[in-house]
């Protein structure tokens, strides 16, 4: 839901002129730029947030592609004299027609995902962003093998950022842009690109004094491109080519300009604005790979920091007690594709609270943990279920003999260093029979202590060769996902619906 309105007056250019907000930001350099793709929520996100950059790109000879999710059919939900699809098949000729004006030789990829409800398709944007990305890497082609194959490296950030990837604000208070720009920072940690976030809405709702805003100590900083005269001009002729947006349908209501001249105000500027992680201009080969992974990347925890950890309460995380956590269980346990399982195995089951709930699906369970103390509350817990075994294992190390139809990969990963991460995930790929589930659940918030992320964790899972992702969940808090053996089918398929 959008909590601010095109019709409010919004925060003036004025105001951000004055404050000199974008005075402290540092200048892009566009030699080390080799392609562009440019992600769009909306057609006119692209010129509003990255029009001059899109022209200076093209005119230095880089490769522009700019990929549009929706046909902006929603931008005028009341109008009296347009329907959704009278404006969807206006606004795919306009953001054709301004993207040429900015870039003529550019590439134009339209999605057609539904303007409004790209939370629900998530994985269509993210996986097409893929693919725009790994066919410059790889030469060309779609092969998904290869793709995969390199998705593989770059998960170690194996691939430099000479590809920049510039999408919406994550923060720009736009459920499609915070998608959109969710998305493009997924793909640019998995394929190494440079990640650029532009702001569109915020300049409206937001001021200059908000604490939105990256400050100084902040890992995110602001980056600055100055356009010249040409460059400014193309950008207008490229605005008012979205003429269903910055002109009134008709002068009925319901059919006002989106664009108001006074929002259009913040985008006439001599500077476009951008936010993205500091890039390291001494290292010899700039892998920038997005801006919120969690730690250091160093190594993997060790059995102590747990005992430090479950040291001050038999519950640290609030398994019994939190209402977050319970929802989060109930939504694994749904995302589950069959009703029993015949022998699964759990990763981290910590005090057992959601291994009882698994049990009750399958024939045997196997519980690991690495802190004694809680597996002796899981134990007790679970000691009155048939065909269940708890152990402590330090993992990847100490991996199980044998194969299991369901493993469950919650909360852990991200404890792991990438190298060990890596033998995880493997051995949960190789652990899986045929018509298997794995199921990983993980907190995206950024953890000081742990070595990785949860994005880092499901964009290295999503590496894995010969696994299909058949569910994915994605929540401000934490991301859900199943990946079965190839080629798997759905629920509704295996029950002869579909």
């Amino acid at each position: 839901m959008v909590s601010f309105s095109h019709h409010e007056a919004g925060t003036s250019e004025r105001i951000w002129a004055q404050n000199g907000w974008s005075a402290a930001a540092g200048p892009l350099v566009l030699t080390d730029c080799a392609r562009l793709i440019v992600l769009a929520a909306h057609p006119d996100d692209e010129t509003l947030g990255a029009g001059g950059l899109i022209t200076a790109a093209a005119g230095r000879g880089i490769p522009v592609t700019v990929v549009v999710a929706t046909n902006g059919e929603a931008s005028h939900p009341h109008s009296p004299t347009h329907t959704p699809d009278d404006l969807a098949a206006i606004r795919r000729v306009e953001v054709v027609t301004a993207v040429h004006a900015l870039a003529p030789d550019a590439r134009v990829r339209l999605l057609d995902l539904p303007d409004g409800d790209l939370t629900q398709h998530h994985n269509s944007l993210e996986e097409a962003l893929w693919d725009e990305a790994m066919t410059d890497q790889t030469g060309g082609g779609s092969d998904r093998e290869t793709a995969d194959a390199a998705g593989a490296e770059t998960a170690a950030g194996a691939t430099s950022a000479s590809t920049w990837l510039v999408a919406p604000w994550r923060q720009d208070g736009h459920p499609d842009h915070a998608v959109a720009g969710t998305a493009a920072a997924m793909v640019a940690r998995r394929t190494g690109a440079r990640l650029l976030e532009y702001p569109i809405w915020a300049w409206h709702w937001s001021t200059p004094d908000d604490e939105i805003w990256p400050g100084d100590a902040d890992p995110i900083t602001r980056w600055r491109w100055d356009l010249d005269g040409t460059a400014l001009e193309h950008k207008r002729i490229a605005l008012a080519a979205h003429g269903s947006q910055v002109e009134p349908l008709s002068d009925r209501p319901g059919d006002e300009a989106i664009v108001s001249p006074g929002f259009a105000a913040h985008f006439d500027r001599d500077h476009e604005t951008f936010l993205g992680a500091a890039v390291d201009t001494d290292a010899a080969t700039n892998t920038d790979t997005g801006p919120t992974v969690a730690g250091s990347a160093g190594e993997s925890l060790t059995a102590g920091f747990f005992e430090d950890f479950y040291a001050g309460s038999v519950d640290p995380w609030g398994f019994e007690t939190r209402w977050y956590e319970a929802r989060k269980r109930a939504a694994t346990l749904a995302a589950l594709p069959l009703a029993r399982y015949g022998d699964a195995l759990e990763l981290g089951c910590s005090i057992g609270v959601l291994s009882r709930e698994l049990a009750e699906r399958s024939d045997t369970l196997l519980a690991t943990d690495i802190n004694e103390q809680a597996l002796a509350v899981a134990r007790d817990r679970l000691a009155d279920l048939p065909g269940v075994t708890v152990e402590r294992r330090v993992l990847p190390a100490e991996w199980p003999a044998g194969t299991f139809d369901l493993v469950v990969l919650s909360e852990i990963g991200y404890y792991c260093s990438p190298a060990d991460l890596a033998v995880l995930l493997e051995n949960c790929r190789a652990s899986l029979r045929p018509g298997g589930t794995l199921v990983a659940c993980h907190w995206r918030h950024p953890v000081g202590e742990y070595p990785l992320g949860g994005d880092d964790v499901h964009a290295a899972l999503a590496a894995l060769p010969g696994l299909d992702r058949t569910v994915r969940h994605l929540e401000r808090d934490f991301v859900l996902e199943v990946y079965e053996p190839q080629p798997a089918p759905s629920v509704a398929q295996r029950e002869g619906l579909a």
